[in-house]
């Protein structure tokens, strides 16, 4: 679990945007914490709540969303606030943005409820959502709950032909920039296998038209089966994922994007 207030004060900058909350989120909660423990209104075990973890940036997602429900006291609820600025600080950190919002998770707002009444409101107008400018809270839940999270500059983009392919096979229709490296290792398997499999075994195609020689069925075939554990949650391949490396994995993850692109330029030209 990643406890995002130990996560917020390891990882904030005194020079950076975010540094401007430090007193509400770390100074005064602990202040008041210790207060309230001298008065003998709390014990210690009160420090271990779970209310400020996640278990992964999925989590922290969902998170985010339900942070964004517009019956949700945002404007004098202390926990929800602070809540908010972690869990967005957390999002950033990692690389993320929101692709409606692009600049919201780099710099919220002070007020959160600017984005969560006020822009919410103003994206459903812009969409023409609105009922005589009355804005009803399923259409508010129906934005956020449409937000895409994308990582920034991470990778080898794609076309969003391919995906489109990704959200089809995705078992919860994610968009490939939403995934984790396991999940997108995972549905990059699983898509090269959707696109060359055929009733008497896998396609042939003339990889040198497009890559020379440097990707063949060969290549292919020891890349699948080396992320084959990305597919399976048993105890096996679990420990075979431990072995690789963030670097390693974001390699492969590249590596399979370049070959998703050559099968599918290969079949659109077949097609």
């Amino acid at each position: 679990m990643i406890n995002l207030v130990n996560y917020y004060k390891t990882n904030v900058q005194n020079n950076e945007y975010y540094y401007r909350f430090y007193k509400d989120l770390i100074t005064r909660p602990e202040q008041e914490e210790n207060e309230l423990i001298e008065l003998g209104w709390l014990d210690e075990s009160y420090r271990d709540n779970t209310l400020f973890e996640v278990y992964d940036l999925e989590e922290a997602i969902k998170r985010f969303r339900d942070l964004c429900e517009p019956n949700l006291d945002m404007s004098s609820d202390k926990n929800n606030i602070m809540c908010f600025y972690l869990v967005s600080f957390y999002l950033n950190k990692n690389g993320y943005c929101i692709e409606e919002f692009p600049h919201l998770l780099e710099r919220p707002p002070i007020e959160p409820t600017n984005f969560t009444i006020d822009d919410i409101r103003n994206k459903a107008l812009e969409l023409k959502l609105d009922d005589n400018g009355t804005v009803p809270y399923k259409i508010r839940r129906r934005i956020v709950a449409g937000l895409h999270f994308s990582k920034k500059n991470n990778g080898i983009e794609i076309d969003e032909d391919i995906n489109e392919l990704f959200e089809k096979i995705s078992t919860r229709s994610a968009r490939f920039q939403e995934m984790t490296e396991d999940e997108k290792l995972k549905e990059i398997a699983n898509l090269i296998e959707n696109l060359l499999i055929e009733k008497n075994g896998y396609k042939k195609l003339e990889y040198n038209k497009v890559c020379f020689e440097y990707i063949n069925d060969d290549f292919i075939k020891e890349y699948r089966k080396q992320i084959q554990c990305f597919r399976h949650a048993k105890g096996t391949s679990l420990e075979e994922r431990k072995k690789f490396s963030t670097n390693q994995k974001l390699f492969l993850i590249d590596y399979g994007i370049i070959i998703i692109k050559i099968i599918y330029e290969l079949l659109r030209q077949k097609w």
